[in-house]
């Protein structure tokens, strides 16, 4: 993943020069210094997925937030790609409680795109991180993607962050009124969008 700013900025890009959409919003900001990275990772007693720490050490942060400029509702984006040091951070209140039902407190997220929904890492209590990474509704749902890290990455680039299109990865989210709408709307607005890619991995009998 040596090229993902590089892909971010063209993902920017192509959503600016599309006519179909308008972008609202969008930052992609620099990396921690790399002692500093180090010792965030060091710090979490993390053992992070592959491909993680590279993509941190050429992206800080991204956010951005889009919609169809036919201005119906029909269609929207967002993406909110956590610093790595609030990745790490602590998430009880917020995915987990202390005086209450901790069911997800293994749930780390990384993308923030809507305020009750996220993707995130799931942990392990020896510090191990999941390969795959999960489509995570607060205190409700967890659902594995079928993806690593570096696939979700080059995914959500396809996707153009489309609202919720992270449930298209999912098995039994098939028939959800947020993935009829990603398979509806996205060919409308990005005319090379490939469904394909959405779908959820076989499973394993």
């Amino acid at each position: 993943m040596s090229d993902a700013r590089q892909r971010l900025d063209a993902l920017v890009a192509s959503l600016r020069e599309n006519p179909r959409v308008e972008l609202l919003n969008h930052a992609l900001t620099d990396p921690l210094p790399a002692d500093r990275l180090s010792r965030v990772i060091e710090e979490s007693g993390a053992r992070l997925p592959a491909g993680v720490e590279d993509f941190y050490r050429q992206v800080g942060s991204f956010t951005l937030d889009w919609r169809s400029a036919a201005g119906d509702g029909q269609g929207r984006g967002a993406i909110d790609v956590l610093p790595l040091d609030r990745v790490l951070g602590d998430w009880s209140g917020v995915t987990w409680f202390p005086r209450g039902d901790q069911e997800f407190r293994p749930v780390v997220p990384f993308d923030f795109f809507a305020p009750e929904a996220c993707v995130a890492f799931e942990r392990g209590e020896d510090g191990v991180f999941a390969e795959q990474v999960s489509y995570h509704y607060f205190g409700e749902e967890l659902a594995s993607t079928g993806r690593t890290f570096a696939e979700y990455v080059g995914l959500l680039i396809a996707s153009r962050g489309y609202w919720y299109w992270p449930t298209s990865l999912c098995a039994g989210y098939e028939d959800s009124a947020e993935v009829a709408d990603f398979r509806r709307t996205m060919p409308l607005l990005f005319p090379d969008h490939d469904d394909a890619l959405f779908q959820p991995v076989p499973q394993e009998r």
